[in-house]
């Protein structure tokens, strides 16, 4: 049941502990199951390789024979098309699922998916495809957390602080980073900001580093030498390096544009694709293991200056290809833990290629990190978080400047573009847009069902204009519904119509009338001819009269379902210029019923109450 509301003070200070327990519990269960995920990765990939070591999994790999290369990433892909079979869509479930849930479903999503995508991820990060776990795990945090929320019957914003709580807990978990896991819960899933959400998203988020710090100690990602400074001149290097990062995001995205079209003309069903590309993979880390899997490896070798700058291109340009590819054939991962190894092989690329400056003061170690910060804010779309999850993983904040400098406009070049982010381009090729605003998205999952009326007439196919009025007139209604014999729906029309084409009418036979006697005269005088010679081709032409009421409707394109919601509603009801909707079944798309008619005045006014609700919910006022 929904979590109780009341002004008193006892009851609503019980309602929040309840939550904040709730909040606790929900921080270690998805910290536990991330745990789950980081094992799992292990499990597969010591099965594969030999060695469950996520660290050094290039090493590891660069030590096999070229045949297992070429077999473990071919067999983990096997599995993963029959998985993926079993999954809503037969697609891999991500961040960009639970957006759309936050966005459109009011946080409710399906636990199966979630499951079952974590164990398709822990077989393609553990049998080398070259993706990220956090996606899996924030995933699987949003569905455990969904499922809570609809067992105890929360409500809208209880259900979404909820996922904001999976989330934040999945991100820390992943990273040991629960100050980052806090604000991408608040920047990318729930939406918004307020103390009613924060609370309970940071008790989930510190819960979640007991969990890690009991497992995994509480050392940073990365260990890093001692990173050298930089002066203010540099500031403007690292704009370009953030700009250059954002064009690497796109060129990543159209990549795997080019490999979707490529996948769709090779006609090779769903389940086999992910075998194929990790053959493909296989062939590459033959020559190239340091492409495979989460590539936290050569990652720390950029960051600690351990690479050439032939190295580091090739490096980005394969990681690019890879990741492009594992995701466009079905392999199921993320895309920060890539975003990390593309912004530090570009970091250092960007440095090693420059000319030698002389107020350059800083080594490759920092614009690797500054890197790293720019590629991943522009591939999430959330800056305040990515930049928050560099200073996390690398515990070193001398690089603020150079990192904020970096993801700034990283950020700002994305919003440029068609889409600010990875995840929205991903929704964006649903045909789902949640850039317009989270009222906008609230308002879109409220339908016309509870606003629907009777206040209309029904006529019959048939009858005349006259008659309709007059029914009109008798019923008091301003709004008739027109059916044919059968009862289906075929049109609907105001009486405000009805009168003026009415009058149109009758002006149209007087002016009829007025000529047809003109004529007569003209032929009594004699001037017959003389009349015909000078008549046009559109004197000849009898005005088209409209006698009975189906010849002016609206038809039933302009009408509304149960199921269509407010800001459709509103948008045809703009598009038409008229001010109601006749409302219809839509079981059998040739037997359509009128079931009722809305008004823009009431679809207003739930508008307004949506708005309203949402407001106190999220913010406690009454």
């Amino acid at each position: 049941m929904i979590l109780p509301k009341d002004n008193n003070l006892l009851t609503t200070i019980t309602t929040r502990l309840i939550f904040f327990l709730l909040a606790m519990i929900i921080g270690v269960v998805v910290s536990l199951a991330t745990v789950a995920l980081i094992e799992s990765i292990a499990l597969v990939q010591r099965v594969g390789y030999g060695d469950g070591s996520e660290a050094r999994f290039a090493s590891i790999a660069a030590a096999q024979p070229w045949w297992r290369l070429l077999l473990v990433p071919l067999l983990g892909g096997l599995i993963v098309g029959l998985l993926i079979q079993t999954l809503p869509g037969r697609r891999y479930h991500g961040i960009a699922d639970v957006m759309e849930a936050c966005a459109f479903n009011s946080g409710r999503m399906g636990v199966r998916s979630g499951l079952t995508a974590a164990l398709a991820a822990a077989v393609s990060l553990g049998s080398g495809a070259p993706l990220g776990r956090e996606g899996p795990a924030v995933h699987i945090g949003a569905s455990l957390s969904a499922w809570l929320a609809e067992r105890l019957g929360l409500n809208r914003s209880q259900t979404l602080a909820l996922l904001g709580c999976g989330a934040a807990a999945a991100v820390t978990t992943s990273f040991n980073a629960p100050i980052a896991g806090v604000i991408f819960a608040l920047e990318v899933v729930v939406g918004y900001y307020t103390l009613r959400v924060f609370a309970p998203v940071v008790i989930a988020s510190l819960s979640a580093v007991v969990v890690h710090s009991y497992v995994y100690g509480s050392q940073p990602l990365f260990e890093l030498d001692t990173i050298g400074t930089h002066t203010a001149i540099e500031l403007p290097l690292f704009a370009v390096l953030g700009v250059l990062a954002a064009l690497t995001v796109l060129c990543f995205i159209q990549v795997l544009v080019v490999l979707r079209k490529w996948w769709e003309l090779s006609g090779l069903p769903l389940w086999i694709r992910p075998a194929v590309a990790g053959l493909l993979i296989g062939l590459v880390a033959i020559k190239f293991p340091m492409i495979l899997s989460i590539g936290y490896e050569p990652t720390k070798a950029a960051l600690n200056e351990a690479m050439l700058f032939n190295e580091l291109v090739l490096l980005l340009v394969l990681k690019i290809a890879g990741t492009a590819l594992a995701l466009s054939s079905g392999f199921a991962g993320g895309v920060f833990s890539p975003s990390v190894f593309m912004g530090a092989m570009l970091g250092g690329v960007f440095i090693l290629g420059l000319p030698h400056l002389p107020f350059i003061e800083a080594d490759q170690a920092l614009y690797s990190v500054a890197g790293m910060a720019a590629v991943s804010s522009a591939m999430l779309g959330a800056p305040i978080s990515t930049i928050l999850i560099v200073f996390e993983i690398t515990r070193d904040y001398g690089v603020t400047l150079a990192v904020m400098t970096a993801a700034a406009f990283a950020s700002t070049t994305m919003q440029i573009g068609k889409h600010s982010s990875f995840f929205r381009w991903q929704l964006a090729n649903r045909n789902i847009n949640i850039t317009a605003g989270r009222d906008l998205s609230l308002l879109r999952t409220e339908t016309v069902e509870n606003l629907m009326t009777q206040v209309f007439t029904r006529v019959q196919v048939g009858d005349l204009l006259d008659n309709v009025e007059s029914q009109l007139g008798v019923s008091r209604k301003r709004i008739a519904v027109v059916q044919d014999a059968d009862g289906i729906f075929v049109g609907s029309v105001e009486l405000k119509d009805v009168i003026a084409v009415d009058n149109e009418m009758s002006r149209l036979r007087q002016v009829a009338v007025i000529k047809g006697e003109s004529d007569d005269q003209s032929d009594a005088d004699g001037n017959q001819d003389k009349n015909d010679k000078n008549r046009t081709s559109d004197d000849t032409v009898e005005p088209e009269y409209i006698e009975t009421i189906e010849q002016m409707v609206r038809d039933e394109s302009v009408s509304a379902t149960v199921s269509t919601n407010l800001v459709t509603a509103l948008q045809l009801m703009a598009e038409n210029e008229i001010d109601y909707l006749p409302v219809i079944s839509e079981q059998y798309k040739d037997r359509r019923e009128i079931l009722g008619v809305i008004f823009k005045a009431d679809v207003l006014a739930a508008h307004y109450n949506v708005l309203k609700r949402a407001r106190e919910e999220e913010f406690g006022v009454n």
